[in-house]
């Protein structure tokens, strides 16, 4: 029994919207900023939010050594990464999501 062209077109949709919503996983995003803030964010496709958290990572391991106060520094640049990766992951499945969504509607 054949499919007709409009069950192939549903079934193709759905599958695309499965895929999208699977978006990037928080928990690898979180494990990756917990390593090195930013990676997380690199991992999720945000090069500029990623860039600003490598650049005062940088600066903060810099003043580490220099001044000996980075570190007090470095603690809130970490804790904000993680929480910059796991909401960057969050909305990368919703723009999955919206860009499938946006797709499905332009077909003719």
């Amino acid at each position: 029994m054949a499919l007709t062209g409009e069950e192939k077109r549903r079934i193709f949709e759905e599958e695309k919207i499965r895929n999208a919503m699977q978006g990037k996983s928080a928990g690898v995003s979180v494990f990756l900023s917990f390593l090195i803030p930013g990676l997380g964010d690199l991992y999720c496709g945000s090069w500029i939010k990623a860039f600003i958290f490598f650049f005062l990572d940088f600066v903060c391991l810099i003043l580490v050594f220099v001044m000996g106060i980075g570190f007090f520094l470095y603690t809130p640049v970490w804790f904000f990464g993680l929480i910059s990766a796991w909401f960057s992951a969050s909305k990368s499945g919703r723009r999955q999501l919206e860009k499938i969504e946006r797709s499905i509607t332009q077909e003719p």
